[in-house]
């Protein structure tokens, strides 16, 4: 007699790799959106059409529409600023000085943030933005 063979054909099951894939893109799609602002300070960055990208021995300077003066995450005077510029321009040969500021900032504080910072030597200084479109 012959036997006749009850085995079960292999197959793949693959709801496990949809869910899988359907969880990863739902991931990337959620996360890729929020935008993350440097230190938690919420800046509305001007646009413009030709932006470069940063180097990492630069310093950055961050104004919000108040004119309050942001260094690396913490809030600073005028003064402290102009110490701690001072300071970087003897620990880095040609620091560059890039400033935050808010669209909405009155030109006045923008001013005022450059001035001092070439009362220390400071000179190479430059305005951030985001690219357009």
């Amino acid at each position: 007699m012959l036997k006749t063979s009850l085995k079960k054909k292999p197959s793949i099951n693959i709801i496990p790799m949809i869910d899988v894939i359907f969880f990863l893109l739902v991931f990337f799609m959620l996360f890729t959106t929020f935008r993350t602002t440097p230190y938690g300070i919420d800046l509305q960055l001007p646009k413009a059409v030709t932006v470069t990208g940063q180097q990492e021995n630069n310093m950055i300077v961050n104004i919000n529409e108040k004119g309050e003066l942001y260094y690396r995450g913490d809030k600073v005077t005028m003064s402290r600023l102009k110490n701690i510029a001072k300071k970087r321009t003897n620990q880095t040969d040609n620091l560059v000085v890039i400033i935050n500021a808010d669209k909405d900032t009155k030109y006045r504080y923008i001013v005022q943030v450059m001035d001092n910072l070439r009362q220390v030597g400071i000179y190479k200084l430059a305005l951030a933005a985001e690219k357009e479109g």
